[in-house]
């Protein structure tokens, strides 16, 4: 039988979280045939086997290490090193899933892979699913615990670039996988607004599955609790912003200083993972009613149990998933008290205000008023009632059958490759010999020779123009354009139904492009296949071949929503399209700069949506005298930022010219380490930086390797990585 995997960062009785309560009381609830072909891929947690096979006997446990270098290069992959995912770990943790994933595919046939939405964590995994095949027969889910965005959005907190990155990966994982997993109607509904995505493309992959409640020590109470004066008030989550502690802590002081009659605790049963914050939630109950409220964080689950039964819980958060604590605890007799405006509790829920819970407008004020009601209630209240839903694994493959995906049209359709250049005849000859190799046969050559000056330039497009070669066109302009120019006329003269991007002095590996067609041809709904790039110095070979790392790496995640209007995060100026996709999107010829990353903010806005590989297929050379490395004042970088949100930004930026704000702070954000100097002054930031720059600029441009020229080891080279990102980011280059 097909296995079902499981993916998971926590696994209770292992780990704390509620997202591995819920796997913990799916494997238990599951039948015995289920269980015996169940896998949990545990990813960074240490579980005891043992153990495990005691709580959950039949299935199976793989633990995944991302600390420990995977084999990246084994089956052909050429997946990047964990340093080169210096933008956000979640990635490279989600390429070693891939590769864990991958592994176990060879071992058995696998038919169901549940993920959790937190980080993005199914992202490479998805991708792979499109781009190369991975787990054909599979279908890949994402079950809606609480994803990072929605957190950032139901409370205040300092955000970088590493929460924007996550963002879009969450969300591109809820927009590829084949069903996305609602524990309640309401909630995906509420996650479907906040991602920004259409019923058309979201409801039909909607499956409801409430997760079965457990009870580790007690049996499951038959009547609620009746009120009694000496009743605890608990609170019992997270001492967490969106949690909402400080509701807790306003709306039950003031019930205190109304009603002295009353003689119970107020419990705040809950983990403090942040210890500034919870400081502040202890200073803010009044000093006269400090010795009324009780901190309790490190409750057994028998103990908590106990106290659930017996006490009045209260559940102020703005979000939750589902909210086992309030399932637990209402099955345990107690009296709970539930925030109507959590989307978790709605009147679509199981929670019904009056009949097994009491219910309030999520206001302080409002909160005394519900405890009021459940302390003066006389008529009784009942436990919730669970919902029984199918498991989401079910007739998935009826499903498939009825949803066959698209077939080839043809067996290689015609791809034209553009290549774009001005002054690089040096280089020409040896990218027109990579694009020659491709293994997909069906290709043209565009060259467009952007009125080129140099002689070997104008000698070798001269030789060019003489071979007759049937596969290739030159066109030779009379005067210079710029590249985005160059590049609409190269697409205007192709005739593919593909287009392939590609600079004079970069190269291609030559399997990329028949396995992006084939991934395009199967999947309509994409138009774009994103890759990462490796860099190589010019005059060195590059690492096309073997499992030699390069000496720095871009990674990207193509439908960059969020972290793509501060940084390119969509992809290199090289990508596979489809040819009608950029007949819509023309390179904007206003821009001197930046014409690539206004291209694919302007696609992305649009809904085009995007594969992106997980291993390398693009090759950038690192020139001293390119572009990109061209030495570039603070100033000129402002005007080029600004000038890219002024043609490129999404219009609701636009609109009322609030994008002139963002161009106030210019690309000036830099990995999550560097977070607190985008705090500083732009002109003092930059100031700092290019000192920093100049210090580094022989080294990290030179022509031969930094480990060769001081002979100290490679990982030394390595650690300044990520220093040159935050340099070239913080500078607008990047």
């Amino acid at each position: 039988m097909e296995a079902l995997v499981f993916v998971t960062t926590e696994l209770s009785p292992f780990t704390p979280g509620g997202i591995g309560r819920v796997v913990h009381n799916m494997l238990r609830t599951m039948s015995e045939a289920d269980r015996s072909r169940a896998i949990v891929l545990m990813v960074d947690g240490a579980v005891n086997p043992r153990l495990f096979e005691a709580v959950f006997p039949g299935a199976r446990l793989v633990q995944v290490d991302t600390a420990k270098d995977p084999q990246r290069h084994t089956n052909g992959r050429r997946v990047p090193p964990d340093w080169a995912f210096s933008d956000t770990r979640w990635h490279w943790r989600s390429a070693a899933v891939m590769l864990a994933l991958e592994q176990l595919a060879r071992e058995m046939p696998i038919g169901y892979v549940e993920f959790p939405d937190w980080h993005g964590l199914a992202f490479c995994t998805l991708q792979e699913h499109r781009f190369s095949g991975l787990l054909p027969q599979a279908c890949i889910a994402v079950r809606l615990h609480s994803t990072h965005t929605v957190i950032l959005n139901a409370e205040a907190r300092v955000i970088g670039g590493e929460d924007l990155n996550i963002c879009d990966m969450e969300r591109k994982c809820l927009r590829d996988c084949d069903r996305v997993v609602a524990q309640l109607p309401r909630v995906a509904e509420a996650v479907r607004e906040l991602m920004g995505f259409s019923a058309e493309e979201w409801n039909d992959r909607v499956v409801v599955h409430s997760p079965t409640v457990l009870l580790d020590h007690q049996a499951p109470a038959t009547h609620t609790i009746a009120a009694a004066a000496a009743q605890p008030l608990m609170f019992t989550s997270k001492v967490q912003r969106f949690k909402r502690p400080d509701l807790f802590v306003r709306g039950v002081s003031a019930y205190l200083r109304a009603h002295p009659e009353y003689r119970g605790q107020a419990c705040l049963s809950a983990s403090r993972g942040d210890e500034a914050y919870a400081a502040t939630i202890d200073a803010m109950v009044p000093a006269d009613l400090r010795a009324r409220f009780e901190s309790m964080p490190h409750l057994s689950q028998q103990a908590r149990e106990a106290a659930f039964s017996q006490a009045t819980v209260i559940v102020p958060s703005n979000f939750e998933s589902f909210c086992l604590a309030a399932y637990e605890a209402s099955l345990l007799g107690a009296r709970v008290i539930l925030n109507a405006k959590n989307p978790a509790f709605d009147d679509d829920s199981p929670w019904r205000d009056g009949v097994n819970c009491f219910k309030f407008d999520g206001t302080a004020i409002g909160l005394l008023q519900a405890i009021e009601r459940s302390f003066n209630c006389e008529q009784p209240i009942v436990p919730v009632e669970l919902r029984c839903d199918p498991w989401p694994w079910e007739n998935w493959q009826a499903r498939m059958a009825g949803h066959a995906g698209a077939a080839m049209s043809e067996f290689e359709p015609k791809v034209s490759i553009v290549v774009s250049h001005f002054n690089l005849g040096n280089y020409l000859c040896e990218t027109l010999q990579n694009v020659l190799a491709i293994e997909h046969q069906n290709i043209e050559i565009v060259v467009v020779d952007d009125a080129s000056v140099d002689d070997d330039s104008i000698q070798t497009i001269e030789l060019l123009i003489r071979l007759r070669e049937p596969r290739l066109k030159v066109i030779r302009l009379a005067g210079n354009v710029g590249l985005a120019a160059a590049r609409n006329i190269g697409v205007q003269h192709a005739t593919g139904r593909y287009v392939l991007t590609l600079d004079a002095d970069d190269l291609i590996d030559p399997c990329f492009v028949g396995q992006a067609v084939r991934a395009l041809e199967l999947h309509r709904e994409f138009d774009v296949v994103v890759t990462p790039a490796a860099y190589f110095i010019d005059g060195q070979m590059p690492p096309m071949h073997g499992a030699v790392d390069a000496v720095d790496y871009s990674v990207f995640t193509g439908e960059a929503r969020a972290a793509g209007l501060l940084e390119n995060r969509f992809s290199t100026a090289t990508a596979l399209f489809r040819r009608s996709a950029l007949e819509r999107f023309r390179y904007d010829e206003d821009l001197h700069c930046f014409e690539d990353w206004s291209l694919y903010m302007r696609m992305c806005d649009a809904g085009v949506r995007f594969l992106v590989t997980t291993d390398v297929f693009f090759f950038y050379r690192h020139r001293n005298n390119s572009m990109v490395h061209a030495p570039r004042d603070a100033s000129m970088r402002r005007i080029e930022y600004a000038d890219l949100l002024r043609t490129s930004a999404p219009a609701a930026f636009r609109a009322g010219s609030r994008h002139l704000m963002l161009g106030l702070a210019s690309p000036s954000r830099g990995p999550s380490s560097a977070g607190a100097c985008t705090a500083e002054p732009a002109g003092e930031l930059l100031s700092r930086l290019g000192v920093i720059e100049q210090q580094l600029h022989g080294v990290l441009h030179a022509t031969t390797p930094f480990a060769k020229l001081f002979r100290i080891p490679r990982y030394c080279w390595r650690q300044l990585l990520p220093l040159r990102r935050v340099i070239a980011r913080a500078r607008g280059v990047a």
